[in-house]
């Protein structure tokens, strides 16, 4: 019945196509931005958990700026009950004291909105119990009260937010049952964007608000058809936003190749900029249950080398699209702290160890880090022809291999390389950007980015 009733909306949103587009110019977000969600740290710090990364006690929140993750991205519930085991910390005072531990490191701060004393996700929009009883009106003038409040005090405390979030995974809806997306099968869109035009008109009233960009954030990563019944519908009722938020977690959204669908239609379709807001890849080597995809589907094992190979992957795919402007790591500064438990999905083992995966982007932007097998250095020639050579001025460390990739991840080529020089030729390989690898033992040793033309 939902999948025909999202037919239906998706049917009509297309037919009433002059609904679709509005005259709002959303705010441009300028910088690429790698971000991490960190609002669980201030909590396992508190509770004695110590981070360790390149051999050596390190400072969280340094590390991850130095590891070039300029956001941090900060949960806010309205009254949680404080419980560290269920990561229902984040309530106004932690938050602001979190946010200014972050803002001192250099990092930029994306303040996600939860509307709930709890988690707000896909399958739970739960009402604060402070507003469980209020009408339709007074809900709707709590939440723009609240939000322009909440974004004064921040501003009040030096930690103005640089992006905020309206809302968490809200593809359903918030405020349940008021502004569900859908009542029985009964499109409630009209009430659910009165209440989040609610909350934008909070920023944007603010000191400082005006022009800060605003996320919208769908739990549709996977799904084309989702996200556009999402952001058409709220299109059709004017909802003014900036960003299109996506969480795309492999196991529970679907191959890369759905995401990259998804992104490709809203790169050329809206004007908003696109936001991986949450994303993550165990390393356990187990699918969890409840996942819509085999082990065969996975691009990269699940294990600490598939974990580093995804976020680059991931970042290949995404900087195909000059509209998409993040990516989001969730739960990557998980470790064991009291009553806080570990994650395979984290950036650091349960001992505070940093995974490989912390190194990433970091890798990436450095074109690359050096081999533990040869103090060679590597260069890479392209001629007018397509013509490839790859030159060291020492010879190669035996096992290392070639391999060129396209923005997918995909290996498109592969081979052993021996001596200081290797040749190929690349006219038959259609046009693009592309990634030339040398690898050993699983390890990137170099990375560099080339243009087929």
């Amino acid at each position: 019945m939902q999948s025909f009733r999202r037919s239906i909306l998706l049917f009509i949103l297309i037919m009433s196509g002059s609904y679709l587009f509005s005259q709002y110019q959303p705010v441009i977000i300028n910088q690429f931005q790698i971000g991490a969600d960190l609002s669980l740290a201030k909590s396992i710090i508190d509770k004695g958990g110590i981070y360790y990364a390149d051999d050596k006690k390190a400072d969280l929140f340094e590390t991850f700026k130095n590891k070039k993750f300029e956001y941090a991205r900060l949960r806010l519930f309205h009254k949680p009950d404080g419980l560290s085991s269920n990561g229902t910390v984040n309530s106004m005072p932690y938050t602001i004291a979190l946010a200014k531990v972050i803002k001192a490191s250099g990092m930029k701060l994306l303040l996600d909105f939860h509307y709930s004393d709890t988690w707000a996700d896909p399958s739970k929009q739960t009402k604060p119990a402070a507003w469980s009883n209020l009408n339709f009106t007074t809900l709707n003038d709590s939440v723009y009260a609240y939000t322009k409040i909440t974004m004064n005090i921040f501003a009040e405390n030096g930690v103005y937010p640089d992006m905020v979030q309206a809302g968490n995974e809200i593809s359903h809806g918030m405020l349940w049952p008021d502004g569900a997306s859908w009542t029985g099968n009964k499109s409630n869109y009209r009430n659910f964007s009165t209440l989040l035009k609610s909350a934008i008109r909070g920023i944007r009233e603010s000191d400082n608000g005006s022009g800060i960009p605003i996320l919208l954030h769908a739990a549709t990563g996977g799904s084309l058809s989702d996200t556009r019944i999402f952001i058409d519908s709220l299109v059709k009722y004017n909802v003014e936003f900036d960003a299109i938020g996506l969480s795309y977690y492999i196991e529970y959204h679907g191959i890369m190749s759905q995401l990259d669908e998804n992104i490709a239609y809203l790169n050329s379709h809206y004007n908003q900029n696109i936001i991986i807001a949450e994303t993550n890849y165990r390393s356990d080597g187990i699918l969890p249950s409840g996942s819509v995809i085999t082990q065969s589907q996975l691009p990269f094992p699940l294990t600490l080398q598939g974990q580093y190979d995804y976020l680059q992957a991931l970042y290949r795919l995404t900087k195909k699209y000059p509209k998409v402007k993040g990516i989001y790591y969730w739960g990557g500064e998980l470790i064991w702290a009291g009553d806080i438990g570990g994650s395979y999905s984290s950036l650091f083992n349960w001992d505070g160890k940093a995974r490989k995966a912390l190194n990433a982007f970091q890798d990436l932007a450095t074109g690359g880090v050096s081999s533990p097998n040869s103090t060679s250095q590597v260069t890479i020639f392209l001629d007018s022809d397509s013509h490839l050579e790859i030159r060291s001025n020492a010879e190669m460390s035996p096992g290392n291999i070639l391999k060129i990739l396209d923005l997918e991840g995909r290996t498109i080529y592969q081979k052993p390389l021996t001596g200081n020089v290797t040749q190929l030729d690349l006219k038959s390989t259609p046009m693009g950007l592309y990634v030339v690898e040398i690898l050993n033992k699983g390890n990137i040793l170099f990375s560099e980015k080339v243009l087929l033309k």
